[in-house]
């Protein structure tokens, strides 16, 4: 994942400031979305995959913890980072408790954005990463489960397939080079009774 790949949504109904963020951020690589109001954000976060919201707090319509609250259970990664002009500590543990990222207080400094949003997205990086790897361990779990069984039938073509599987599941490094060797003699000659882990 990059930068442009990581969509930002602005939703504030100050345009200036809408159009700052959304210009400082974009200078920083990202992909972003504004929306002038919470409605508009609630109807852009049903259609369009975001990765981060930005939000005014205080706004027609549909204020900053509507938004938050239907950014969570649109994408319970996404990260949301409501700002404030109103600093109060209830505002801040209410928005915490409905899954808000950060939370600033206005006036702050642009690179307090670039600060939060750069956060945000290596923690999104990470979460799919994450997500990958847990698939991944999945179809491996899987690939093993069924080279053992594809070993016992001796059918030749099927074990052309796995020995193509082991080469890749050792160009991952999941297997290493003695594991990998293992698996091919075994599924050449047949004997996928024995133990793999031998």
């Amino acid at each position: 994942m990059n930068k442009k790949d990581f969509r930002i949504l602005i939703v504030d109904d100050d345009d200036i400031a809408r159009e700052v963020v959304g210009s400082v951020l974009s200078r920083e690589g990202y992909s972003v979305l504004s929306s002038r109001d919470g409605l508009q954000a609630i109807s852009t976060l049903m259609t369009e995959e975001v990765g981060m919201v930005i939000t005014d707090y205080r706004m027609p319509g549909a204020d900053g913890l509507e938004v938050l609250k239907s950014a969570v259970r649109a994408s319970p990664d996404i990260s949301v980072v409501i700002i404030t002009a109103y600093g109060t500590l209830d505002g801040t543990l209410e928005a915490i408790a409905e899954g808000a990222y950060d939370y600033l207080t206005k006036p702050f400094k642009i690179q307090q954005i670039i600060i939060v949003a750069d956060r945000a997205f290596r923690r999104a990086r990470l979460i799919k990463e994450n997500h990958d790897l847990r698939q991944q361990l999945r179809e491996t779990y899987r690939d093993i489960k069924l080279l053992k069984t594809v070993s016992d039938g001796g059918n030749p073509c099927i074990t052309a397939d796995w020995i193509e599987k082991v080469e890749r599941l050792k160009s991952s490094n999941i297997l290493s080079l003695a594991e990998a060797e293992i698996l091919k003699e075994r599924l050449i000659r047949g004997d996928g009774r024995q133990d793999f882990n031998s």
